[in-house]
């Protein structure tokens, strides 16, 4: 693998031929975006990581796949969880790059302490007498980012994570479905059957080329005069942050940290400059792209303060309305808990405790209960939908390109002349080359085809052949105005 090919893509296929010490393959699958961002934000951009998960859905061998990625000096690994135990691991923990903690959800309140003192940038110190001499000294926990994995199930790990430390970490969840376990299980049966050779689909050399690669973008950003990464385009982002709840003043961040991670992993494709001694490197429209593909959805719910997997018991539930008085009207569906559970597993979702995610839900307002009988009915709420975020590309470009001109003129014919025109992209999910142009709508799908010129992508003209006009807006994912609304609502009501 040439260094100058490197795709975000790579990474990827890093994940899905993820190996065990011994060799045997163990691949990540069906956690694609959770992968992708854990490791881009973690090992590049410095980030808190936090992964919420069910167990048995492969938390662990994530965490271990990413630490591979780095040589083993960089990681070290915290399992013997006391109150005490980090300091006496304290020289091992010092010379270590990255901390991770596997077991989260066991962590006792002494080194949650430590974990947020250590968010904030902080060293974290405690005072230890020597038993034999009576002489007191001072012990240091240099700051440390650290990638954690909860147990959601376990009753500490659902509510370990208080305000405080949420706020400092970016978090995300594994896939606990069934459509997973099948797709977890047939691989397992396959790789029984098939030589090693056969299943693996990246060589040992391609995956070195990769570490090396990691390896030298995090040196680069630990050097005294690493380059300060700008987003011209971060302005131009605001109708991707949903801002219906305070926290999206704190979670933004996260946002930009990734965005900054895929830009760094393109070192190459950054435009650099000098300012008052500060050495300046600018983002562009792609890394943008690449940031939103990976991480919109999670970054909305975490935004929304959406529960784990609230988004997954929302689509039980058909959209409500409501009638003349400002009330959901009389069609809204309504089930109670027991209904929901029944739907959840219909629809191959493990839950055995509902209850908390529904709760989750009735506090920020997306359900809504009512009393019949003594039994509690769920409905979803008519006046929150479900969360989306979209973002016209074209007019974030030319946005970007009057913003580079006015803040960044001495670059900004370099930057207009790199970033702003037919953009070449490798989708970071599927490896397909796309075209970030003027009919580029949306973080989801940038390809062009035969499909009607009306619609802004093949997948939007998809849905509208196979569902009514509501179906359509409830699932195209371009940003379409008035005009082109009501050119699609021609479209279906035409006259044969």
């Amino acid at each position: 693998m040439d260094m100058k090919k490197l795709e975000i893509h790579d990474l990827l296929r890093y994940f899905h031929n993820a190996k065990k010490p011994d060799g045997t393959l163990f691949p990540i699958l069906g956690e694609d975006a959770l992968a992708l961002t854990a490791s881009l934000s973690y090992l590049l951009e410095d980030t808190n990581f936090c992964i919420k998960a069910y167990s048995g859905t492969g938390k662990t061998v994530l965490m271990e796949a990413i630490g591979s990625l780095l040589p083993t000096e960089y990681v070290h690994t915290i399992e013997h969880l006391s109150d005490t135990a980090v300091w006496y691991e304290s020289e091992a923990i010092n010379k270590a790059r990255f901390v991770s903690i596997p077991e989260a959800q066991k962590i006792p309140e002494g080194v949650m302490e430590v974990i947020k003192t250590w968010a904030d940038g902080r060293a974290s110190y405690r005072k230890v007498t020597d038993v034999t001499t009576k002489s007191a000294r001072i012990q240091r926990l240099d700051p440390k980012y650290v990638l954690m994995a909860v147990a959601v199930e376990n009753d500490k790990g659902s509510a370990m994570f208080d305000a405080e430390l949420e706020r400092r970490c970016m978090i995300m969840h594994t896939n606990p479905t069934v459509k997973q376990t099948e797709l977890v299980v047939k691989h397992k049966l396959m790789n029984s059957a098939l030589p090693r050779a056969t299943m693996s689909t990246m060589s040992d050399e391609e995956v070195e080329v990769l570490k090396d690669h990691l390896v030298d973008v995090i040196r680069e950003r630990d050097e005294d005069s690493a380059t300060v990464i700008k987003n011209p385009c971060a302005p131009f982002l605001f109708e991707a942050i949903p801002s219906a709840f305070p926290v999206s003043r704190s979670k933004v961040q996260y946002l930009l940290k990734l965005i900054n991670a895929i830009a760094r992993f393109y070192p190459d494709e950054i435009i650099r400059t000098e300012k008052d001694g500060i050495n300046y490197g600018l983002v562009s429209p792609k890394h943008n792209w690449l940031g939103l593909r990976i991480y919109l959805n999670s970054f909305v719910e975490e935004c929304l303060h959406m529960p784990s997997h609230g988004t997954d018991i929302l689509k039980l539930f058909p959209d409500s309305r409501l009638d003349r008085f400002g009330f959901a009207d009389s069609e809204t569906v309504k089930m109670s808990e027991g209904e929901i559970k029944k739907e959840a597993k219909a629809a191959g979702l493990p839950f055995t405790k509902l209850r908390p995610v529904l709760s989750g839900l009735l506090l920020t307002g997306f359900l809504e209960v009512e009393e019949d009988g003594g039994k509690k009915l769920y409905y979803k709420s008519p006046l929150i939908n479900e969360p989306t975020a979209k973002i016209n590309w074209s007019e974030l470009i030319d946005e970007t390109k009057k913003f580079v001109r006015e803040e960044w003129s001495e670059v900004a014919e370099e930057y207009i002349g790199r970033n702003c025109g037919n953009i070449q992209i490798v989708d970071p999910f599927d490896g397909n080359n796309l075209e970030l142009g003027e009919r580029a709508a949306t973080a989801v799908e940038t390809t062009s085809g035969d499909y009607p010129k009306l619609f802004k992508s093949s997948s939007d003209a998809d849905i509208a052949e196979k569902n009514t006009y509501s179906g359509f807006l409830l699932k195209a994912a371009g940003d379409y105005n008035e005009e082109e609304l009501e050119k699609i609502w021609t479209e279906y009501y035409k006259e044969d």
